[in-house]
């Protein structure tokens, strides 16, 4: 993998704008195509192409997935069922529409993970929860996100994200939770605020500042630890087991060393949900081991596929992937 430094410029002129949004404008000012901002607040663009006009809403959201698909990867629930049409690995799960009952809690394996049926960038997810008590505090944090909620079986491994456009596979990052490494002298809360220089507070940079929130201290509680905690030198801590970079996640990018059985699945995954623009989320248990059917999940699919995390990885090659997506984009009409 060749090794970049993360090095993120915002656009002049567009800093406003989401990084996905700035990267996929400066592909349109590159082949100096005529564009219109509509709303620079909602990331609303217009470009012409062959006399042809294309609504675009934050980089990637456009004619190039139809309603319907767009539909499907908003609802986790729906997406299971049809990731499941195509025979692919899904986490068991159960779905509920309201507080649960004593009696479908019991249907409940731990370790497991409640998540709201449709909401984005990891909110209110709780993951590998190991008791009753958790699971009842991460179902009631949930429902205050939405009116239905996923309680699924934990699944260990690594998560990675692939984007996949039209039936290929042009970058896949892994994204490592919220994570600190100790120097020996600064508490957990110091180590975080340094890390935390040169990231924002929203998806106008492509990495965001880690937030101790109670799934952090609920985390950290777990190894009896607490953000005043100081961490020996080289001590690495994940803050959350979630890996969304909404959470102060990093991204990696592993495009190169992905075996091909993997790609295969997330092509798979986008066309299911018929997406010819897609980020397919997949947790893998072992990357070392022969791939089988066992060995992922298919966690989500992603309409909305946030390109930044693959031009500007905190570690790795930028994969310039907006001039793949504007094609996609040109040839939906």
């Amino acid at each position: 993998m060749e090794k970049t430094t993360y090095n993120f410029t915002p656009l002049p002129g567009y800093e406003n704008f989401e990084a996905t949004t700035q990267i996929l404008i400066a592909e349109i000012l590159r082949r100096k195509l005529p564009f219109e901002i509509i709303d620079s607040n909602n990331n609303l663009i217009a470009v012409t192409y062959n006399n042809k006009q294309y609504i675009i809403l934050e980089g990637t959201i456009s004619d190039a997935n139809s309603l319907i698909a767009y539909w499907i990867s908003n609802d986790k629930w729906m997406s299971r069922q049809f990731l499941e049409r195509e025979g692919l690995s899904v986490a068991q799960g159960l779905l509920l529409t309201d507080r649960p009952s004593a009696q479908e809690l019991e249907q409940v394996k731990f370790p497991a993970v409640v998540k709201p049926v449709d909401t984005d960038h990891g909110i209110a997810v709780s993951t590998n929860i190991t008791n009753q008590e958790e699971l009842n505090k991460a179902i009631e944090n949930a429902f205050k996100h939405a009116k239905r909620v996923i309680v699924e079986q934990f699944f260990s491994g690594q998560e990675y994200r692939f984007l996949v456009i039209d039936g290929q596979v042009r970058a896949i990052a892994y994204r490592v939770p919220a994570n600190v490494t100790g120097d020996g002298k600064q508490t957990i809360s110091q180590l975080v605020e340094q890390k935390n220089k040169g990231r924002g507070t929203d998806y106008r940079h492509p990495l965001l500042k880690i937030v101790i929130d109670d799934e952090v201290r609920r985390h950290l509680q777990a190894m009896s630890l607490d953000e005043n905690s100081v961490l020996d030198l080289g001590q690495q801590v994940f803050l959350r087991q979630n890996s969304n970079l909404s959470t102060g996640g990093d991204s990696i990018d592993v495009t190169d060393e992905m075996p091909d059985f993997y790609k295969q699945v997330a092509v798979r995954a986008a066309k299911a949900g018929e997406l010819n623009i897609a980020g397919i989320d997949i947790i893998i248990n072992d990357l070392n081991t022969m791939p089988s059917d066992e060995s992922y999940i298919v966690v989500e699919l992603n309409a909305p596929a946030m390109l930044s995390m693959h031009d500007f990885p905190y570690v790795g090659k930028n994969r310039r992937v907006e001039k793949y997506v504007l094609d996609s984009i040109l040839n939906s009409k």
